[in-house]
């Protein structure tokens, strides 16, 4: 799992995953997305290069939008494939955060306020 992060000038933040989003690549990417969330105004984790996501990176994801929304931070997700997609939705996870298909209209709903949370009970 390779991981990329680019602060833009609008604060916010893009974070770049490829490859598997399974036990190894979760371990990878926990502390980064950790810290990020304890930090960012607003996140966008683009999984167009992820090819498989387990539970545990399902699990890494959902921490990070939890610790994000507590903030009054706001996270989006993007780019996931079929295959992601689908686990991103049968876990509840489009319930907590939305997801977009590219980066573009993930940022521009960031900086419009749209992207807004589903949940605030966390």
């Amino acid at each position: 799992m390779d991981i990329n992060i680019t602060e833009l000038e609008d604060g916010i933040t893009q974070v770049v995953l490829d490859g598997r989003l399974d036990i190894a690549g979760a371990q990878i990417v926990d502390p980064h997305l950790a810290a990020l969330a304890k930090s960012s105004k607003a996140l966008v984790v683009d999984l167009a290069r992820v090819s498989f996501l387990a539970s545990l990176g399902v699990r890494s994801l959902m921490l990070s939008a939890k610790t994000l929304i507590r903030r009054g931070a706001d996270m989006a997700v993007c780019g996931a494939n079929g295959n992601v997609e689908k686990v991103l939705r049968s876990t509840g996870f489009d319930e907590i955060v939305h997801l977009y298909p590219d980066f573009a209209s993930a940022a521009s709903a960031l900086r419009s306020g749209a992207a807004g949370r589903s949940s605030t009970n966390l």
